[in-house]
Protein backbone atom coordinates (compact mmCIF):
# COMPACT_ATOMS: atom_id res chain seq x y z
CA UNK A 1 0.00 0.00 0.00
CA UNK A 2 1.36 3.19 -0.81
CA UNK A 3 1.91 6.36 1.78
CA UNK A 4 4.61 8.79 2.43
CA UNK A 5 6.84 6.46 3.56
CA UNK A 6 7.48 4.78 -0.36
CA UNK A 7 7.48 8.26 -1.92
CA UNK A 8 10.28 9.37 -3.46
CA UNK A 9 9.45 13.27 -3.59
CA UNK A 10 8.98 12.60 0.37
CA UNK A 11 12.39 11.20 0.85
CA UNK A 12 14.26 13.83 -1.28
CA UNK A 13 12.55 16.64 0.69
CA UNK A 14 13.84 15.22 3.87
CA UNK A 15 17.44 14.91 2.08
CA UNK A 16 17.03 18.40 1.30
CA UNK A 17 15.82 19.21 5.00
CA UNK A 18 18.83 17.69 6.30
CA UNK A 19 21.54 19.99 6.86
CA UNK A 20 24.37 17.98 6.65
CA UNK A 21 23.26 16.33 3.90
CA UNK A 22 22.23 18.99 1.36
CA UNK A 23 25.19 20.72 2.30
CA UNK A 24 27.70 18.08 1.13
CA UNK A 25 25.72 18.21 -2.03
CA UNK A 26 26.02 21.90 -2.70
CA UNK A 27 29.80 21.80 -1.87
CA UNK A 28 30.62 19.49 -4.42
CA UNK A 29 28.25 21.47 -7.08
CA UNK A 30 29.77 24.39 -6.24
CA UNK A 31 33.27 23.12 -6.70
CA UNK A 32 32.52 21.31 -9.84
CA UNK A 33 31.69 24.97 -11.12
CA UNK A 34 34.15 27.39 -9.25
CA UNK A 35 37.57 27.10 -8.90
CA UNK A 36 37.30 29.68 -5.15
CA UNK A 37 37.81 26.90 -2.35
CA UNK A 38 35.36 26.52 -0.04
CA UNK A 39 35.15 26.78 3.72
CA UNK A 40 31.50 26.48 4.43
CA UNK A 41 27.98 25.52 2.80
CA UNK A 42 25.36 26.46 5.65
CA UNK A 43 21.51 26.38 3.76
CA UNK A 44 18.02 27.30 5.42
CA UNK A 45 15.36 25.77 3.27
CA UNK A 46 12.27 27.97 3.90
CA UNK A 47 9.18 27.05 1.80
CA UNK A 48 7.94 23.81 1.23
CA UNK A 49 5.16 22.99 -1.53
CA UNK A 50 4.92 18.85 -1.03
CA UNK A 51 2.49 17.13 -3.91
CA UNK A 52 2.89 13.60 -3.29
CA UNK A 53 3.98 11.08 -5.61
CA UNK A 54 4.44 13.78 -8.06
CA UNK A 55 6.38 16.48 -7.15
CA UNK A 56 7.85 19.51 -4.98
CA UNK A 57 8.94 22.88 -4.41
CA UNK A 58 11.47 23.66 -1.83
CA UNK A 59 12.54 27.10 -1.37
CA UNK A 60 16.48 28.04 0.53
CA UNK A 61 18.92 30.21 0.80
CA UNK A 62 22.47 29.13 1.34
CA UNK A 63 25.33 31.28 2.41
CA UNK A 64 28.68 30.33 0.94
CA UNK A 65 31.77 31.29 2.55
CA UNK A 66 35.09 31.23 0.88
CA UNK A 67 38.54 29.76 2.30
CA UNK A 68 40.43 32.58 1.14
CA UNK A 69 41.91 35.65 3.68
CA UNK A 70 38.43 37.42 4.17
CA UNK A 71 36.58 34.64 4.58
CA UNK A 72 34.31 36.32 1.83
CA UNK A 73 30.65 34.98 1.13
CA UNK A 74 27.67 35.18 -1.13
CA UNK A 75 24.09 34.60 0.03
CA UNK A 76 21.98 32.42 -2.61
CA UNK A 77 18.13 31.98 -3.40
CA UNK A 78 17.75 28.44 -4.04
CA UNK A 79 14.83 26.80 -5.73
CA UNK A 80 15.00 22.81 -5.18
CA UNK A 81 12.27 21.36 -8.30
CA UNK A 82 11.70 17.97 -7.33
CA UNK A 83 10.24 15.08 -9.22
CA UNK A 84 9.06 11.60 -8.62
CA UNK A 85 10.45 10.49 -11.42
CA UNK A 86 14.22 11.28 -12.72
CA UNK A 87 13.28 11.44 -16.41
CA UNK A 88 11.32 14.42 -15.91
CA UNK A 89 14.15 15.98 -13.97
CA UNK A 90 16.40 15.12 -16.65
CA UNK A 91 14.15 16.60 -18.97
CA UNK A 92 13.67 19.84 -17.11
CA UNK A 93 17.38 20.46 -16.99
CA UNK A 94 17.94 19.71 -20.69
CA UNK A 95 15.08 22.38 -21.70
CA UNK A 96 16.71 24.75 -19.19
CA UNK A 97 19.67 25.63 -21.60
CA UNK A 98 17.04 27.08 -23.93
CA UNK A 99 17.02 29.97 -21.70
CA UNK A 100 19.07 33.10 -21.45
CA UNK A 101 20.94 32.85 -18.15
CA UNK A 102 20.25 35.65 -15.95
CA UNK A 103 23.08 36.74 -14.19
CA UNK A 104 23.60 35.47 -10.58
CA UNK A 105 26.68 34.73 -8.11
CA UNK A 106 26.17 30.93 -8.72
CA UNK A 107 25.84 28.26 -11.10
CA UNK A 108 22.36 29.03 -13.03
CA UNK A 109 21.01 25.69 -12.85
CA UNK A 110 21.73 22.01 -12.09
CA UNK A 111 20.94 18.55 -12.15
CA UNK A 112 21.11 16.64 -9.06
CA UNK A 113 20.82 13.38 -10.62
CA UNK A 114 19.63 10.65 -7.43
CA UNK A 115 17.62 13.01 -6.53
CA UNK A 116 15.50 13.64 -9.40
CA UNK A 117 15.92 17.33 -8.97
CA UNK A 118 16.63 20.30 -11.08
CA UNK A 119 17.88 23.27 -8.72
CA UNK A 120 17.67 27.00 -10.25
CA UNK A 121 19.50 29.64 -8.45
CA UNK A 122 17.58 33.10 -8.24
CA UNK A 123 16.70 34.89 -10.94
CA UNK A 124 17.22 31.81 -13.09
CA UNK A 125 13.97 30.24 -12.18
CA UNK A 126 11.49 29.67 -15.09
CA UNK A 127 8.57 31.88 -15.37
CA UNK A 128 9.18 34.68 -13.17
CA UNK A 129 12.64 36.14 -14.90
CA UNK A 130 11.54 39.72 -14.12
CA UNK A 131 13.07 39.13 -10.57
CA UNK A 132 16.11 40.11 -11.95
CA UNK A 133 14.98 43.22 -12.74
CA UNK A 134 13.53 44.42 -9.86
CA UNK A 135 16.23 43.53 -7.22
CA UNK A 136 18.44 46.09 -9.12
CA UNK A 137 17.30 49.11 -6.85
CA UNK A 138 18.16 51.44 -10.15
CA UNK A 139 15.66 49.54 -12.04
CA UNK A 140 13.12 48.98 -9.62
CA UNK A 141 12.57 52.42 -8.57
CA UNK A 142 12.15 53.50 -12.09
CA UNK A 143 9.71 50.69 -12.84
CA UNK A 144 7.61 51.07 -9.87
CA UNK A 145 8.50 54.32 -7.43
CA UNK A 146 6.36 57.42 -8.59
CA UNK A 147 8.71 60.25 -9.52
CA UNK A 148 8.14 62.46 -6.71
CA UNK A 149 9.05 59.38 -3.87
CA UNK A 150 12.57 58.51 -6.40
CA UNK A 151 15.56 59.19 -3.67
CA UNK A 152 17.66 61.97 -4.74
CA UNK A 153 21.45 60.34 -5.76
CA UNK A 154 21.54 56.35 -7.27
CA UNK A 155 23.79 55.87 -4.28
CA UNK A 156 20.95 56.19 -2.03
CA UNK A 157 18.98 53.60 -3.95
CA UNK A 158 17.65 50.88 -1.29
CA UNK A 159 17.92 47.61 -2.57
CA UNK A 160 14.85 45.75 -2.72
CA UNK A 161 13.85 42.59 -0.18
CA UNK A 162 12.68 39.48 -1.32
CA UNK A 163 9.95 38.20 0.97
CA UNK A 164 9.06 35.28 -0.43
CA UNK A 165 9.22 33.49 -3.98
CA UNK A 166 6.45 30.94 -4.95
CA UNK A 167 7.72 29.28 -7.94
CA UNK A 168 5.78 29.76 -11.40
CA UNK A 169 2.89 32.06 -9.11
CA UNK A 170 4.60 34.92 -7.72
CA UNK A 171 7.32 37.23 -5.63
CA UNK A 172 6.85 39.62 -2.88
CA UNK A 173 9.58 42.31 -2.20
CA UNK A 174 9.65 44.74 0.88
CA UNK A 175 11.24 48.10 -0.50
CA UNK A 176 11.56 51.35 2.04
CA UNK A 177 11.92 54.76 1.09
CA UNK A 178 15.29 56.29 2.74
CA UNK A 179 13.53 59.81 2.41
CA UNK A 180 10.58 59.15 3.72
CA UNK A 181 10.81 55.40 5.50
CA UNK A 182 7.47 54.59 4.26
CA UNK A 183 7.33 50.72 3.66
CA UNK A 184 6.07 49.10 0.62
CA UNK A 185 5.87 45.61 -0.68
CA UNK A 186 5.92 45.18 -4.54
CA UNK A 187 3.92 41.68 -5.90
CA UNK A 188 5.43 40.14 -9.15
CA UNK A 189 2.41 38.47 -10.75
CA UNK A 190 2.70 35.74 -13.59
CA UNK A 191 1.08 36.82 -16.84
CA UNK A 192 -2.09 34.39 -16.08
CA UNK A 193 -2.98 36.31 -13.26
CA UNK A 194 -1.71 39.58 -13.39
CA UNK A 195 -4.59 41.25 -15.04
CA UNK A 196 -7.49 40.26 -12.48
CA UNK A 197 -5.54 40.98 -9.50
CA UNK A 198 -4.32 44.49 -10.74
CA UNK A 199 -8.16 45.23 -11.46
CA UNK A 200 -9.36 43.79 -7.74
CA UNK A 201 -6.25 45.88 -5.71
CA UNK A 202 -7.40 48.52 -7.46
CA UNK A 203 -11.43 47.89 -7.15
CA UNK A 204 -10.35 47.40 -3.25
CA UNK A 205 -7.85 50.56 -2.61
CA UNK A 206 -11.27 52.83 -4.37
CA UNK A 207 -13.64 51.14 -1.72
CA UNK A 208 -11.55 52.55 1.00
CA UNK A 209 -10.80 55.64 -0.41
CA UNK A 210 -14.68 56.67 -0.47
CA UNK A 211 -15.41 55.46 2.90
CA UNK A 212 -17.07 52.29 2.30
CA UNK A 213 -14.63 50.02 4.10
CA UNK A 214 -14.22 49.98 7.99
CA UNK A 215 -10.58 48.61 7.96
CA UNK A 216 -7.42 49.49 5.99
CA UNK A 217 -5.83 47.85 3.03
CA UNK A 218 -2.91 48.26 1.22
CA UNK A 219 -2.83 51.69 -0.93
CA UNK A 220 -2.27 51.26 -4.69
CA UNK A 221 1.08 52.79 -6.07
CA UNK A 222 1.54 51.84 -9.52
CA UNK A 223 1.21 49.03 -11.75
CA UNK A 224 4.12 48.53 -14.47
CA UNK A 225 2.85 45.38 -17.29
CA UNK A 226 6.68 45.65 -18.62
CA UNK A 227 7.70 43.93 -15.31
CA UNK A 228 4.29 42.57 -14.21
CA UNK A 229 4.36 43.82 -11.26
CA UNK A 230 2.27 45.56 -8.32
CA UNK A 231 3.58 48.09 -5.81
CA UNK A 232 1.67 48.73 -2.72
CA UNK A 233 1.58 50.80 0.86
CA UNK A 234 2.42 48.35 4.18
CA UNK A 235 -0.16 47.82 5.98
CA UNK A 236 0.51 47.83 9.69
CA UNK A 237 -0.18 45.51 12.52
CA UNK A 238 -0.06 42.03 13.60
CA UNK A 239 -1.40 39.13 11.95
CA UNK A 240 -4.22 37.57 13.34
CA UNK A 241 -3.15 34.41 13.51
CA UNK A 242 -1.03 35.01 16.71
CA UNK A 243 -4.08 36.81 18.03
CA UNK A 244 -6.28 33.47 17.25
CA UNK A 245 -3.50 31.28 19.73
CA UNK A 246 -4.67 33.47 22.38
CA UNK A 247 -8.44 33.10 22.43
CA UNK A 248 -9.85 36.94 22.92
CA UNK A 249 -13.49 37.07 21.97
CA UNK A 250 -13.29 40.86 21.49
CA UNK A 251 -10.63 40.66 18.83
CA UNK A 252 -13.11 38.37 16.64
CA UNK A 253 -15.72 40.81 17.72
CA UNK A 254 -13.73 43.15 15.85
CA UNK A 255 -13.17 41.24 13.17
CA UNK A 256 -16.67 40.23 12.52
CA UNK A 257 -17.99 43.24 11.82
CA UNK A 258 -15.12 44.51 9.63
CA UNK A 259 -16.14 40.99 7.65
CA UNK A 260 -19.92 42.48 7.56
CA UNK A 261 -18.42 46.04 6.08
CA UNK A 262 -16.88 44.35 3.47
CA UNK A 263 -19.72 41.76 2.35
CA UNK A 264 -22.26 45.12 1.77
CA UNK A 265 -19.85 46.80 -0.09
CA UNK A 266 -19.97 47.87 -3.32
CA UNK A 267 -17.35 45.82 -5.24
CA UNK A 268 -17.68 43.56 -8.68
CA UNK A 269 -14.37 41.11 -8.95
CA UNK A 270 -14.76 38.68 -11.91
CA UNK A 271 -14.10 35.87 -10.20
CA UNK A 272 -17.26 33.88 -9.40
CA UNK A 273 -17.33 31.44 -6.22
CA UNK A 274 -19.77 28.28 -6.47
CA UNK A 275 -19.84 25.34 -3.90
CA UNK A 276 -18.87 23.51 -7.42
CA UNK A 277 -15.49 25.04 -7.91
CA UNK A 278 -14.79 24.36 -4.13
CA UNK A 279 -15.57 20.44 -4.07
CA UNK A 280 -13.37 20.47 -6.76
CA UNK A 281 -10.72 21.99 -5.31
CA UNK A 282 -11.20 19.66 -2.46
CA UNK A 283 -10.91 16.88 -4.83
CA UNK A 284 -7.83 17.47 -6.14
CA UNK A 285 -6.30 18.28 -2.78
CA UNK A 286 -7.46 15.74 -1.03
CA UNK A 287 -5.88 12.97 -3.92
CA UNK A 288 -2.47 13.18 -2.14
CA UNK A 289 -3.75 13.15 0.95
CA UNK A 290 -5.34 9.74 0.79
CA UNK A 291 -2.16 8.84 -0.86
CA UNK A 292 0.05 9.64 1.88
CA UNK A 293 -2.10 8.57 4.77
CA UNK A 294 -4.02 5.56 3.13
CA UNK A 295 -5.56 4.33 6.40
CA UNK A 296 -7.74 7.91 6.13
CA UNK A 297 -9.33 6.77 2.53
CA UNK A 298 -12.05 5.12 3.79
CA UNK A 299 -13.28 8.35 6.28
CA UNK A 300 -12.16 10.83 3.87
CA UNK A 301 -14.20 9.96 0.80
CA UNK A 302 -17.26 9.37 3.47
CA UNK A 303 -16.82 12.95 4.80
CA UNK A 304 -16.58 14.27 1.07
CA UNK A 305 -19.46 12.33 -0.32
CA UNK A 306 -21.40 13.84 2.48
CA UNK A 307 -20.57 17.54 1.57
CA UNK A 308 -21.80 16.53 -2.08
CA UNK A 309 -24.92 15.86 -1.76
CA UNK A 310 -25.44 18.67 1.16
CA UNK A 311 -24.20 21.21 -1.50
CA UNK A 312 -27.04 20.10 -4.03
CA UNK A 313 -29.52 21.49 -0.76
CA UNK A 314 -28.13 23.81 0.87
CA UNK A 315 -28.90 27.57 0.38
CA UNK A 316 -25.81 29.13 -0.07
CA UNK A 317 -25.56 33.06 -0.77
CA UNK A 318 -24.77 34.95 -4.12
CA UNK A 319 -23.31 38.03 -5.40
CA UNK A 320 -21.48 39.45 -2.51
CA UNK A 321 -18.18 40.25 -2.45
CA UNK A 322 -15.62 38.04 -0.24
CA UNK A 323 -11.95 37.82 0.24
CA UNK A 324 -11.44 34.61 -1.23
CA UNK A 325 -8.65 33.19 0.76
CA UNK A 326 -9.10 34.40 4.17
CA UNK A 327 -7.24 32.82 7.21
CA UNK A 328 -5.23 34.58 10.15
CA UNK A 329 -2.48 35.59 8.36
CA UNK A 330 -4.49 38.03 5.92
CA UNK A 331 -5.69 40.02 8.60
CA UNK A 332 -3.34 42.72 10.56
CA UNK A 333 -4.76 43.23 14.59
CA UNK A 334 -3.63 46.74 16.13
CA UNK A 335 -5.22 48.77 18.34
CA UNK A 336 -6.66 51.32 15.72
CA UNK A 337 -8.28 48.77 14.18
CA UNK A 338 -7.78 45.95 11.48
CA UNK A 339 -6.44 45.56 8.13
CA UNK A 340 -7.06 43.34 5.54
CA UNK A 341 -4.42 42.22 2.68
CA UNK A 342 -3.30 39.28 -0.21
CA UNK A 343 -7.11 40.93 -2.10
CA UNK A 344 -5.72 38.27 -5.34
CA UNK A 345 -8.54 35.60 -4.95
CA UNK A 346 -11.34 38.88 -4.56
CA UNK A 347 -14.77 37.34 -5.83
CA UNK A 348 -18.32 37.08 -5.95
CA UNK A 349 -19.93 34.50 -3.64
CA UNK A 350 -21.39 33.09 -0.04
CA UNK A 351 -20.30 35.67 2.92
CA UNK A 352 -20.26 32.49 5.09
CA UNK A 353 -17.08 31.06 2.80
CA UNK A 354 -15.03 33.88 4.31
CA UNK A 355 -16.46 33.22 7.89
CA UNK A 356 -15.49 29.31 7.81
CA UNK A 357 -12.59 29.49 6.60
CA UNK A 358 -11.23 31.99 9.56
CA UNK A 359 -13.30 29.57 12.12
CA UNK A 360 -11.79 26.36 10.50
CA UNK A 361 -8.08 28.27 10.87
CA UNK A 362 -9.23 28.62 14.43
CA UNK A 363 -9.93 25.22 14.85
CA UNK A 364 -6.86 23.98 13.00
CA UNK A 365 -4.74 25.92 15.73
CA UNK A 366 -6.82 24.48 18.82
CA UNK A 367 -6.07 21.16 17.34
CA UNK A 368 -2.69 21.75 17.18
CA UNK A 369 -2.11 23.77 20.07
CA UNK A 370 -4.76 21.93 22.81
CA UNK A 371 -6.71 24.93 23.31
CA UNK A 372 -9.74 25.05 24.90
CA UNK A 373 -12.40 23.96 23.38
CA UNK A 374 -14.82 26.08 25.46
CA UNK A 375 -12.49 28.99 24.61
CA UNK A 376 -12.43 28.54 21.07
CA UNK A 377 -16.81 28.29 21.25
CA UNK A 378 -16.59 31.99 22.56
CA UNK A 379 -14.64 33.78 20.38
CA UNK A 380 -16.51 31.79 17.13
CA UNK A 381 -19.79 33.03 18.74
CA UNK A 382 -18.18 36.26 19.28
CA UNK A 383 -17.61 37.22 16.11
CA UNK A 384 -20.75 35.52 14.70
CA UNK A 385 -22.82 37.66 16.81
CA UNK A 386 -20.93 40.92 16.01
CA UNK A 387 -21.19 40.03 11.91
CA UNK A 388 -25.06 39.20 12.61
CA UNK A 389 -25.54 42.64 14.33
CA UNK A 390 -23.44 44.83 11.40
CA UNK A 391 -25.40 42.83 8.52
CA UNK A 392 -28.83 42.69 10.37
CA UNK A 393 -29.12 40.04 8.28
CA UNK A 394 -29.20 36.23 10.92
CA UNK A 395 -25.97 34.13 9.53
CA UNK A 396 -27.62 30.42 7.99
CA UNK A 397 -25.57 27.88 10.07
CA UNK A 398 -26.33 24.80 8.54
CA UNK A 399 -24.16 26.48 5.08
CA UNK A 400 -21.81 27.46 8.09
CA UNK A 401 -21.28 24.13 9.04
CA UNK A 402 -20.59 23.13 5.73
CA UNK A 403 -17.92 25.57 4.98
CA UNK A 404 -16.59 24.66 7.87
CA UNK A 405 -16.32 21.45 7.86
CA UNK A 406 -14.72 21.91 3.85
CA UNK A 407 -12.58 24.10 4.52
CA UNK A 408 -11.27 22.18 7.86
CA UNK A 409 -10.26 19.67 5.24
CA UNK A 410 -8.44 22.07 3.21
CA UNK A 411 -6.34 24.27 5.89
CA UNK A 412 -5.46 20.92 6.91
CA UNK A 413 -3.91 19.84 3.21
CA UNK A 414 -2.73 23.63 2.77
CA UNK A 415 -0.81 24.10 6.32
CA UNK A 416 0.52 20.45 7.56
CA UNK A 417 0.80 18.50 3.90
CA UNK A 418 1.29 20.83 1.66
CA UNK A 419 4.22 22.34 4.35
CA UNK A 420 5.33 19.29 5.94
CA UNK A 421 5.65 20.92 9.48
CA UNK A 422 6.30 18.67 12.43
CA UNK A 423 3.81 16.50 13.07
CA UNK A 424 1.94 16.98 10.40
CA UNK A 425 0.14 13.38 10.19
CA UNK A 426 -0.98 13.82 13.35
CA UNK A 427 -2.89 17.36 12.14
CA UNK A 428 -4.17 15.40 9.11
CA UNK A 429 -5.90 12.35 11.29
CA UNK A 430 -7.04 15.11 13.49
CA UNK A 431 -8.73 17.22 10.40
CA UNK A 432 -10.65 14.62 9.12
CA UNK A 433 -11.76 13.54 12.24
CA UNK A 434 -12.96 17.12 13.36
CA UNK A 435 -14.24 18.01 9.85
CA UNK A 436 -16.69 14.99 10.60
CA UNK A 437 -17.80 15.79 13.96
CA UNK A 438 -18.71 19.04 12.87
CA UNK A 439 -21.17 17.53 10.08
CA UNK A 440 -21.93 15.30 13.04
CA UNK A 441 -23.01 18.38 15.42
CA UNK A 442 -20.12 17.01 18.09
CA UNK A 443 -17.21 19.21 17.40
CA UNK A 444 -16.45 20.10 21.15
CA UNK A 445 -15.56 23.77 19.82
CA UNK A 446 -18.83 25.15 18.18
CA UNK A 447 -22.25 25.54 18.95
CA UNK A 448 -23.94 24.54 15.48
CA UNK A 449 -26.46 21.72 13.96
CA UNK A 450 -26.15 18.58 12.94
CA UNK A 451 -25.62 18.41 9.09
CA UNK A 452 -27.67 15.42 7.49
CA UNK A 453 -30.71 14.79 5.60
CA UNK A 454 -32.97 14.14 7.93
CA UNK A 455 -32.47 17.32 9.22
CA UNK A 456 -32.60 19.14 6.26
CA UNK A 457 -35.48 17.84 5.65
CA UNK A 458 -37.13 19.14 8.35
CA UNK A 459 -35.98 22.81 7.96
Amino acid sequence: MMSYTQDPVFQTIQQIRTPQIVEEVLSQVWSRWSSHHLYSVKVTPSLTNYKPYERARVMAEATIVFADDNNSSVTLNLFFHVFAKAEIARQEFENSYTHNFLPCQGPPVFLIPHWQTVVWTLPNAPNLRELEQLLQPKKFCHFLVPPDQIPSGIEDYPTPKLLRYVPLKRAILAWENPNTHRRYFAKLLNATDAPHVVRNFQQVDAAFASGELGFSVPKFVSYNPAVRTLLMTEVSGTQFTELMHRVIPESFSLVGRNLARLHDCNLHPETVWTPSKELAVLHRHMKGLKLVLPHLTAQLEGVISRLEDLSEQLPFLENYPIHGNLFGDQILYSPNGIGIVDWDALSLGDPLYDLGRLIAHLIYIAGRQKISPPDVNACVEALLKAYEQETNRPIDRSCLVWHIATQLLLRGKISSLRKLVKGWQTHLDFVVNESERVLDGGSLYLCLPILNHSVLSEV
